[in-house]
């Protein structure tokens, strides 16, 4: 088990994203909000406030979290990703990462479970 995590420029592709993750497989997934440190550091510290440019156009990011069980469908949500964001090598694209998991409680879960 992996938990993938992707940090995605265009927040307006996060649809996109998910609805190829619906089509190999993929049913869940954790969408935040989150903010690149040059935006942040460029707000708080204005010496710094051309580090913002650097960061793209875009002030905030969405973060896409998700728990994944096969090897196979780690590869086929990368290359979903790259899809619809493109290469990720590009700049103001995205950066993904995967992390393993050791245990997951309550990943799993019906509504014919519930009292």
């Amino acid at each position: 088990m992996r938990l993938l995590m992707a940090v995605i420029d265009d927040s307006s592709k996060i649809v996109h994203i998910l609805d190829g993750f619906l089509q190999i497989g993929i049913r869940g997934s954790t969408i935040i909000d989150s903010i690149g440190m040059a935006h942040l550091v460029a707000d708080h510290v204005p010496i710094f406030s051309r580090f913002a440019e650097l960061g793209g156009s875009e002030r905030y990011n969405k973060t896409i979290f998700a728990v994944i069980q096969s090897e196979t469908h780690l590869e086929e949500a990368i290359r979903v990703i790259e899809q619809v964001v493109g290469d990720l090598r590009m700049p103001e694209t995205g950066v993904v990462f995967v992390l393993p998991v050791e245990r997951c409680i309550g990943l799993e879960k019906s509504y014919s479970d519930l009292p």
